[in-house]
């Protein structure tokens, strides 16, 4: 399956201008069957308008990815600022189909206080497994990569796809590229970051280096320091190769018999 994961920059708390931006990336690179966006890739971290957008626009922006989805005959997904039924504010991946089935998501459960997430949003409680064409793919957001109970329960539940949508600054982004590596192989799965690109209206830099990791740990395309897809094709058959060789899931979550 060919798969492509969009590095881009953030316009903070402009969503129209995000939109566009990201259509322009993902049509400069056709023929993937899933493409992965950022962490609030609609906003970044522009908290005073997280609310209104969550309520009026987030909406509105998933019926354009839910289209775009449809034509491109692709798997989109990412996160962005979106209201629970009950109006609190979640960071939500959201994952459209081609095939025009409502999308799947997952409300980030770790929150980082750093960036004040855990002043604006409610935590997620649960993770989410859906399968795509050949691969069981789980989701997960940016700062998950730091516990890595959560890939390994989806791992045994089945997944063989991470994929991750994220705003990694700099100057760690050297660990989130272990992190990466250290999630695929452990739980010999392929791996997608997007990570976000550049710095914010606050100052905050950034640090790119989205990446696709193999089972074993190599990293199969990793992104420059600029806006760009990186693609690769990544093959089910691997997965199950390595983990008949190496069967380390069935030691359960804590590794103990």
């Amino acid at each position: 399956m060919r798969v492509a994961v969009v590095q881009m920059t953030i316009a903070d708390g402009d969503p129209a201008a995000n939109l566009a931006r990201a259509e322009v990336l993902i049509r400069q690179s056709p023929g993937a069957k899933l493409y992965l966006l950022p962490e609030l890739w609609t906003t970044g971290y522009a908290h005073a308008s997280w609310k209104d957008i969550a309520l009026n626009v987030t909406p509105k922006m998933c019926a354009n990815i839910q289209e775009l989805s449809q034509t491109l005959s692709a798997w989109i997904g990412g996160s962005m600022i979106s209201a629970r039924d009950d109006d609190q504010l979640v960071n939500r991946f959201w994952l459209f189909s081609p095939d025009g089935n409502p999308p799947i998501y997952y409300d980030k459960v770790h929150l980082f206080a750093p960036m004040k997430e855990d002043e604006y949003l409610s935590a997620g409680a649960n993770t989410a497994v859906r399968q795509i064409d050949e691969f069981t793919a789980s989701l997960s957001i940016c700062f998950d990569l730091r516990f890595p109970a959560m890939y390994r329960q989806t791992a045994i539940a089945g997944a063989d796809l991470f994929l991750v949508a994220s705003e990694w600054p700099h100057p760690r982004g050297r660990t989130m590229r272990l992190l990466a590596q250290a999630r695929a192989v452990e739980n010999q799965a392929f791996l997608l970051l997007s990570n976000r690109l550049g710095p914010a209206s606050d100052g905050t830099d950034f640090a790119g280096g989205s990446m696709i990791v193999g089972p074993d740990g190599t990293i199969l395309a990793e992104a420059e320091s600029a806006e760009m897809v990186i693609v690769a094709e990544i093959d089910a058959k691997a997965v199950r190769q390595i983990r008949t060789q190496l069967p380390v899931l069935s030691r359960g979550v804590d590794g103990i018999d």
